[in-house]
């Protein structure tokens, strides 16, 4: 198993995991209103990698981008796209259409296309010894204050369905939606997930301009078994030992004010090196984990 792994964080439900010299790119979209978000993949994001892998689960402008599709083509890039995409996306060569319960590999990289109780996939990954799940729109989703009890039963039912579909296996990495418009329960769909599939390191996602939910569901739901931490600024990353038990995280982040971008980014290749805290020009603060 790669010892180190990095995940960046972007906005909303877009996450970059590096593992090895893989990148996993997962519901990919580029904002330049809310938050000031537009803090976009470049070439240089890219070198260093020899497997390149974006995961499109749903056809919504929440989880993709068709900005993806004019990245160089001379990029190893293999696209995995909900089946809901065809017709709406170029036909290429390198874009696999997907439909939950497809299993297939790509390059050094195994890929298991999940449920959602919303439209779309999940998918989760193993690659280099290390499992990631990225939930993409699946959640326990009602409003507790305004579904019926037969709306909620319902959701209920359909989204523990899907959950006891997902391989029960050892899970290393799980970004998973929190939503707070749902208002009460709003963390009923997250709290089953960290119960029923057991991830080490647990991301929340989906909250919006709200970081302050994910960050007290950080302080709520950490424990020894499931490290959770939330990342909520832009190209914030957490680097992670996954050789360690529990695993450790160093979250790094640029000193600028909130709502600033940082003077400079650092690329998601940056932390390739044996020696994951290699020397870079970006100031960080390091905050190890876990917590008591």
């Amino acid at each position: 198993m790669t010892g180190f792994i990095t995940v960046t964080y972007f906005y909303q439900s877009t996450f970059a995991v590096a593992v090895g010299k893989t990148l996993l790119v997962f519901s990919y979209h580029e904002n330049n209103q809310e938050n000031k978000a537009g803090i976009p993949i470049t070439d240089q994001d890219f070198s260093g990698f020899n497997n390149i892998l974006v995961f499109i689960p749903m056809a919504s402008a929440v989880h993709m981008d068709e900005v993806v599709f004019s990245w160089k083509p001379s990029f190893p890039i293999t696209y995995i796209a909900s089946q809901d995409l065809k017709g709406k996306v170029p036909e290429r060569s390198n874009i696999r259409f997907v439909q939950e319960g497809d299993s297939f590999s790509v390059a050094d990289a195994a890929i298991r296309v999940c449920g959602a109780t919303d439209e779309g996939v999940s998918f989760l990954v193993k690659t280099h010894g290390v499992s990631v799940f990225h939930a993409g729109d699946l959640n326990l989703w009602h409003w507790r204050e305004q579904s019926s009890p037969q709306v909620i039963a319902k959701a209920e039912q359909t989204f523990y369905e899907t959950v006891e579909r997902i391989p029960h296996e050892p899970l290393d990495v799980c970004m998973f939606p929190l939503d707070p418009n749902q208002g009460g329960y709003y963390d009923a769909g997250a709290n089953h997930i960290i119960m029923t599939l057991k991830p080490r390191v647990f991301f929340p996602m989906h909250f919006g301009n709200r970081s302050e939910i994910a960050q007290d569901y950080a302080r709520r739901m950490h424990s020894r078994r499931t490290n959770v931490t939330a990342l909520t600024t832009p190209r914030e990353t957490a680097q992670i030992d996954l050789s360690r038990n529990p695993p450790v995280v160093l979250q790094m982040t640029g000193e600028s004010q909130q709502g600033e971008l940082p003077d400079k980014l650092v690329s998601l290749s940056t932390y390739l090196e044996d020696n994951p805290f290699a020397e870079t020009d970006l100031p960080v603060n390091l905050q190890e984990e876990p917590r008591e």
